[in-house]
C-alpha cells in the first residue's frame, strides 16, 4: 500500500514538472533607457505565447484569402487565370467540337457520294402508287407535325400537278432535258451570283410551306450547318445535285428515296445567313453550280 502511493506521487511530481515550462510566466517589460524607470510591462506564459501567435497567423490566414478571393489581387497570384483567358479557353473549345462535328458529316457526305456513284445504293424508281396513296401517306406525315390544313392543301395541289412529272424518263444526258419541278412557289428576293458565292437563289414564300423535290433521287445529306440552318441534299441522275437550305423542318431522312415533288422539309428561317422565312435552293451539276432559274419557274 505504501509502495503504490510513492509511486502515485512519482508519476505526479512528473506530471507537473512536464507541465511546469507552460505554465511558468515571464515579464515583458519597457523602460526608459535615461532613468531606468519602468514605462510598460507584460505579464507572459509559454502557453499564451503560442496561442497568440496561432491566433495571430489564422487571422493572416482569413484576411489574405478574403483579399485574394474579392479583391483584384488574386490576378498578382503566379499562373492564374483571368475571365478573358478562361473564356477564350471554353470559346476554342466548343470551334474544336464544331470543326469535329463539320468533319464528321463531310467524310459522311464524302461516303455516300461514293456509295452512290459506285451504285452500291438503289436508285430505281420503286413502284409508282396512286395519287391517293401518296396524298394519304403526306397527310398523316404532316399530321403528326401539327400542320394546318392549309399545308396539306398545299401538298395536294403540288402532288395533282405533278403527276405528268413523275412519269419523265430518268435516262436524261443533257440537264436542259430534266424538268425539274419548282420546290416552292414564290418570289425570287436574290438571285445567283457565283462571285459573290451565293450559288443560288432565294425564294420568299408562306411560312410553314412545304419543300418539294426538284427530282426524283437520294438524300444524301440531313444536317444542321450554322450558316444554312436545317440543309437537305439530294443526289438525282446525271450527276445533278439540288440543295435546301434554311429548312424549319426536315420530313426525310439521310439515304431516304423521294420522288419529284414530294415534301422534304419545311420553308423556316434558320441559320445566321437567313433573315426571314425562306428557301435557299441550289442545283449541281457535275460538281459545279447553276443558275436554278435556268431551269425552274418559281412563279
Amino acid at each position: 500500500m505504501c509502495f503504490k502511493k510513492k509511486k502515485e506521487a512519482k508519476e505526479t511530481t512528473e506530471k507537473k514538472k512536464r507541465v511546469r515550462p507552460f505554465k511558468r510566466r515571464f515579464r515583458l517589460v519597457m523602460m526608459d533607457d535615461s532613468n531606468f524607470e519602468e514605462v510598460w510591462s507584460f505579464r507572459l506564459t509559454l502557453g499564451n505565447i503560442v496561442y497568440s501567435i496561432s491566433l495571430i497567423i489564422l487571422i493572416f490566414i482569413l484576411v489574405g484569402g478574403i483579399l485574394m478571393t474579392f479583391t483584384p489581387l488574386k490576378h498578382w497570384i503566379p499562373d492564374y487565370p483571368d475571365a478573358k483567358i478562361r473564356q477564350g479557353i471554353i470559346d476554342n473549345s466548343i470551334k474544336v467540337d464544331s470543326l469535329a462535328q463539320l468533319i464528321d458529316i463531310q467524310d459522311q457526305y464524302i461516303v455516300n457520294l461514293k456509295q452512290i456513284l459506285a451504285g452500291d445504293i438503289k436508285t430505281e424508281t420503286p413502284a409508282f402508287k396512286s395519287l391517293s396513296e401518296n396524298r394519304s401517306e403526306i397527310i398523316d406525315s404532316l399530321n403528326q407535325r401539327e400542320f394546318d390544313s392549309i399545308i396539306r392543301e398545299k401538298v395536294e395541289f403540288d402532288r395533282q400537278t405533278s403527276v405528268s412529272v413523275l412519269q419523265t424518263p430518268v435516262n436524261q444526258t443533257n440537264i436542259a432535258t430534266l424538268q425539274f419541278f419548282p420546290p416552292v412557289k414564290g418570289v425570287v428576293s436574290s438571285t445567283f451570283n457565283s462571285k459573290e458565292q451565293h450559288f443560288g437563289i432565294d425564294i420568299v414564300t408562306k411560312p410553314s410551306s412545304p419543300v418539294c423535290a426538284t427530282l426524283s433521287g437520294t438524300v444524301i445529306y440531313k444536317g444542321w450547318t450554322l450558316e444554312g440552318g436545317n440543309v437537305v441534299q439530294i443526289q438525282h441522275t446525271n450527276n445533278v445535285v439540288s440543295v435546301y437550305k434554311h429548312n424549319a423542318v426536315i420530313l426525310k431522312n439521310q439515304g431516304d428515296y423521294v420522288l419529284v415533288g414530294e415534301p422534304i422539309g419545311v420553308v423556316g428561317n434558320t441559320g445566321e445567313y437567313s433573315t426571314g422565312p425562306h428557301l435557299h435552293f441550289e442545283i449541281w451539276h457535275n460538281g459545279v453550280p447553276v443558275n436554278p432559274a435556268d431551269y425552274v419557274s418559281f412563279n
